[in-house]
C-alpha cells in the first residue's frame, strides 16, 4: 500500500519526499475538502518534486492535484484542469459534484481521451448504497477511462471510519479493484488507524490532518508523524 500526503508548500513537499512518500497531492488545506492550490504555489512544488526525482535513490513518485469542491462553468473546469497539467501535475482529482455532473461530461471525456489520469472522489454518503448501485457507478468510471476512484470526507471533524462502516469500505475497495481502478481511502485519518486501513487492501491511503500540529489540516505537517506513518506502513506491508 502506498501513502498519499496533501501538501501546500515546497517545504512540506520536501519533508514528505525525504520520508519516502510516493504520492504527493497538491491541495489548499486551509479551505474546502478538495480546494485547489494556487498555481503560483503549485508550480514550485512540482519543480521540487521533479528535482527530487533526479536523485539516484529516488523512488517512483506521482503528483496529483485537486481542482476545487465545486465548479462554476465548463470553461472554469477546463482552465483548472489544463493549467495544472501544464505545470507538470500528472493526476487530477475530481470531486463528485464535478465528475457526476452531466454538464461536465464532454469536458471530462476530452481529457480522458487525451490520456489524462483522473481520479473520481466519492463522498462517504455515496458508498452507503446497494452493492449493485456502487458497482454500476464504478463500472461506468472504468468504461469512461478513469484511472482511479477514492473516498474522502468533506467534513474533516469526522474521520472516514466513523462515516463509513468497515464492511462498506471493504466492498468499495473490492469492487474498485475488480474494475482495475487505482483505489484510495482518505478523510481525517490518524496514525492509530493505519493497521485497519491496510487491512482494507486499497492501493493507497491519504493523510493530512492526522499528520499536522493539533490535528488541524490547515496547520503544518509534523516531521515525526510523517516519518512514523511511512515506517509503520513499510513494516506492516
Amino acid at each position: 500500500m502506498q501513502v498519499l500526503v496533501s501538501v501546500n508548500s515546497v517545504a512540506e513537499a520536501q519533508l514528505v519526499l525525504s520520508a519516502g512518500v510516493s504520492l504527493i497531492d497538491l491541495k489548499d488545506t486551509s479551505h474546502g475538502a478538495l480546494a485547489a492550490l494556487a498555481l503560483d504555489i503549485s508550480k514550485p512544488i512540482v519543480d521540487a518534486v521533479h528535482a527530487h526525482r533526479q536523485q539516484p535513490t529516488a523512488t517512483e513518485i506521482v503528483i496529483s492535484a485537486t481542482v476545487g469542491d465545486h465548479c462554476a462553468s465548463v470553461a472554469e473546469l477546463t482552465q483548472l484542469m489544463q493549467s495544472r497539467l501544464n505545470i507538470g501535475v500528472e493526476v487530477i482529482k475530481l470531486p463528485e459534484t464535478i465528475w457526476d455532473h452531466p454538464a461536465y461530461q464532454p469536458t471530462i471525456q476530452m481529457f480522458l481521451a487525451q490520456g489524462v489520469r483522473l481520479i473520481a472522489v466519492f463522498t462517504p454518503a455515496s458508498l452507503l448504497v446497494t452493492p449493485e448501485r456502487l458497482q454500476n457507478r464504478l463500472q461506468q468510471l472504468q468504461q469512461q477511462g478513469y484511472w482511479g476512484a477514492m473516498v474522502d470526507t468533506t467534513e474533516k471533524s469526522s474521520h472516514l471510519l466513523v462515516c463509513v462502516p468497515m464492511p462498506v469500505l471493504i466492498e468499495f475497495v473490492r469492487l474498485a479493484k475488480a474494475m482495475r481502478l487505482f483505489v484510495g481511502v482518505a478523510g481525517g485519518l490518524t496514525l492509530a488507524q493505519v493497521e485497519p486501513l491496510i487491512a482494507l487492501g486499497a492501493d493507497y491511503m491519504g493523510f493530512r490532518s492526522g499528520l499536522c500540529v493539533d490535528g488541524q489540516r490547515a496547520q503544518t505537517l509534523l516531521t515525526n508523524k510523517v516519518h512514523t506513518l511511512v515506517s509503520r506502513v513499510s513494516e506492516i506491508c
